[in-house]
């Protein structure tokens, strides 16, 4: 299990499988948009769109949760 579905409330835990290739998709396709100069909200709104497709029982405020902390920048102390 990742530490992102750890720290996240009623987190459902996936086979590490399927979760490895959610998250790089939904990577892909944030940094794809987002390279091609498409604003960050719709690259985020994207990028939760895969998400939900790769978990549709997962809520939409979770999966937005889930998928902010997959493509935020590493915080630097």
């Amino acid at each position: 299990m990742t530490e992102e579905l750890r720290s996240l409330p009623d987190a459902t835990p996936e086979p590490a499988a399927e979760l490895i290739g959610c998250r790089d998709a939904v990577k892909r396709c944030y940094a794809g948009l987002c390279g091609c100069g498409q604003p960050e909200r719709y690259a985020l709104e994207a990028a939760v769109t895969v998400y939900r497709y790769h978990n549709p029982e997962s809520c939409p405020m979770m999966a937005e949760t889930i998928v902010s902390h997959w493509v935020a920048s590493p915080v630097r102390h």
